[in-house]
């Protein structure tokens, strides 16, 4: 981690003036070494939470990963009953079915017989 950070004694940060107030850090109550301070501190949190991170991504490869046994979801069935749309076409596939299936008959077995073929 401290390899991929370039070395710089000069730092920025130092150089930003307080808000835009005209308040100096004496009026404000915090001197130059309390800020340094923070700055350190806050590196040192930022420099350690990097770190924490770091292993827990190692330990998190280590560990193989073992997926959860499937949810098993539970299928309700609901009666209910048939729209008058629904109705209709029940009907009609019914009515269907019971003239059609003696008119195909009647057809294949009376009709198609007399059928010629002329070849001139």
């Amino acid at each position: 981690m401290n390899s991929q950070i370039p070395p710089n004694e000069e730092r920025y940060e130092e150089n930003i003036p307080l808000e835009s107030s005209n308040e100096s850090p004496l009026t404000t109550g915090i001197t130059a070494e309390q800020i340094a301070q923070m700055k350190a501190l806050a590196r040192e949190q930022a420099i350690q939470q990097a770190l924490m991170s770091k292993k827990t991504v190692q330990r998190r490869q280590q560990v193989p990963f073992t997926s959860p046994p499937p949810i098993r979801e539970k299928i309700v069935y609901v009666r209910r009953n048939l729209t008058v749309a629904e109705v209709i076409v029940v009907f009609a596939i019914s009515v269907g079915v019971v003239i059609g299936i003696p008119a195909a008959w009647n057809f294949a077995s009376n009709i198609l017989p007399r059928v010629e073929i002329k070849v001139n």
